[in-house]
């Protein structure tokens, strides 16, 4: 097999993986029990939490464990929107996961989304815009009630690196708290912790197998962390629920692995992606965000010239190559990219895109053997599509 597919998920780094796990048998005891196995488990959570919060640069208690990327968004939003009860809306780009979106829809929030350009920006001056003229169709909108922004640092489908530190820059002048969905960028670009009130991780898209994910809070905000679950006193009684102590670990432990290998995974894979978006555009296939800042890892291409997408994903996945459509969320149902549809391109258009997406264990062979793959059926494809209009 060969896995073109790292966005979605990151395949488990074995050697973290199999030590945590080595430990867990040797030590399965639940960490808010009171015995001294528990009280073990428990100080090495704390271990653990530490070495993120030192590799974000703020304190131990700023990073809460979450199971799925899903719920610390919830988390965080709900904390957000609890500490500013008068404020109805908030704003997020036209880029956001789903899961952002959701859970400020059932925050209660009325979403100002911010536009995107063709490729794929968010614009600070549509946000300095939108709060200088303080107007909108359905009324006011004034600083106070912005309970905050959010903008996704990287988009998990295009890769896009957005201008958070223009666009915190501006909400701050207005005392407005500035989140960034940090899941797709984590251990791929440096974070813009300064910057940023809030983030988001997740565990399985730095290589921890899923379980863990982490909703961080800048320091001055933690105060303001609202109780996610109750009836435990997990989390300092935010978030009941028995800790998943194998998971937070190899969570820890991926997350320093992918920062401290940042920059030469950064170094390979970018020329990989070059060569391979060559190939495609010689063969009438856009590169979705083509000019803007992206992730080195990430290839969204729209084949628009394709008329048979299934053929093309059936005879990759005859090849043994996995790639997804976009989110992997939504790739299941076929539904058009909402992100393609908000940066312009048709509705047919934004059913047509493939993304490859790579990671540590990439080689120059794997990217060799998807061009080998990709060309005959391309050409079989699009001689098709000509032949038929």
């Amino acid at each position: 097999m060969i896995y073109l597919d790292y966005n979605a998920t990151h395949p488990p780094l074995q050697d973290i993986f199999e030590k945590n796990w080595k430990r867990y048998l040797q030590n399965p005891a639940n960490p808010s029990g009171i015995s001294v196995a528990s009280q073990k488990n428990q100080a090495f959570i704390d271990k653990k939490r530490k070495s993120i919060s030192d590799a974000l640069g703020w304190k131990p208690d700023s990073v809460k464990f979450a199971s799925t990327g899903t719920e610390a968004t919830y988390w965080l939003v709900k904390s957000f929107a609890a500490r500013r009860p008068e404020a109805s809306h908030c704003i997020l780009s036209s880029c956001e996961h789903d899961a952002m979106i959701a859970a400020c829809q059932d925050a209660g929030l009325k979403i100002v989304y911010l536009p995107v350009t063709r490729q794929g920006l968010t614009d600070p001056a549509e946000l300095a815009k939108l709060l200088q003229s303080g107007k909108l169709e359905s009324g006011n909108l004034q600083p106070h009630s912005v309970a905050f922004a959010s903008i996704i640092h990287a988009s998990n489908e295009t890769g896009v690196i957005q201008p958070v530190e223009e666009l915190s820059a501006i909400c701050r002048s207005y005392e407005i708290p500035f989140l960034s969905d940090c899941i797709q960028s984590a251990g791929k670009i440096p974070l813009p912790m300064e910057w940023l009130d809030g983030l988001l991780l997740n565990g399985h898209k730095l290589g921890a197998g899923a379980g863990t994910s982490v909703a961080a809070f800048a320091p001055m905000y933690v105060d303001d962390i609202a109780s996610l679950y109750r009836g435990g006193l997990q989390e300092e009684e935010t978030r009941a629920g028995t800790e998943n102590l194998l998971s937070i670990a190899s969570m820890a432990d991926a997350f320093c692995f992918q920062l401290e290998n940042m920059e030469k995974k950064t170094l390979r894979l970018s020329p990989l992606h070059a060569d391979l978006e060559g190939f495609l555009k010689d063969r009438g296939v856009t590169i979705a965000g083509e000019d803007s800042p992206r992730l080195s890892n990430t290839t969204y291409a729209v084949f628009s010239n394709v008329e048979h997408m299934d053929f093309l994903l059936m005879g990759l996945d005859q090849a043994g190559i996995v790639c997804s459509t976009g989110s992997s969320c939504k790739s299941r149902t076929r539904q058009p990219s909402r992100i393609l549809l908000k940066m312009g391109f048709s509705e047919k258009e934004s059913m047509q895109a493939l993304r490859f997406s790579s990671g540590i264990n990439t080689t120059g062979s794997d990217f060799g053997t998807l061009k080998e793959t990709l060309a005959p059926i391309l050409e079989r494809l699009t001689r098709s599509s000509a032949t038929s209009t």
